[in-house]
């Protein structure tokens, strides 16, 4: 699908850019670099819970998975196509303007998510997703 791109921060100190390590004192990632933000959240999901279920006509949205597993479902309103992923800690979640999204908890989450536009709740659209689980 087009407009859901899915990547995994590279574990290294030795790049610029968007990166991830581990070290003794603990881990340190750099989820966003040279980008324009004008939205920033944080939020938990547990198992069993989802988040999501809307689009936007405008916001294009990222989200980085700080620890935990989620399964996310994602459909282009222009096309109808259909796609299913499950992303853990350390994945980047890029989803373009009209793709409806809904993330399901697998295990306790904690996601960063994060726009070069501003939330704005009359750009937000419901879809009704069939499942809940």
């Amino acid at each position: 699908m087009n407009k859901v791109r899915i990547e995994k921060l590279p574990e290294t100190r030795e790049i610029d850019g968007a990166k991830r390590w581990v070290e003794e004192k603990g881990e340190f990632a750099q989820i966003s670099y040279g980008e324009v933000l004008r939205h920033l959240a944080v939020f938990e999901l547990k198992p069993g819970f989802w988040r999501g279920s809307h689009y936007h006509q405008e916001k294009e949205e990222t989200f980085y998975v700080i620890t935990g597993r989620m399964r996310g479902v994602c459909i282009d309103m222009d096309t109808e196509e259909r796609a299913e992923y499950t992303v853990t800690k350390g994945d980047k979640i890029h989803i373009r303007p009209r793709c409806a999204h809904i993330f399901y908890g697998l295990e306790d989450a904690l996601v960063v998510e994060y726009s070069p536009q501003k939330y704005d709740k009359d750009d937000t659209f419901k879809v009704e997703f069939e499942e809940r689980s």
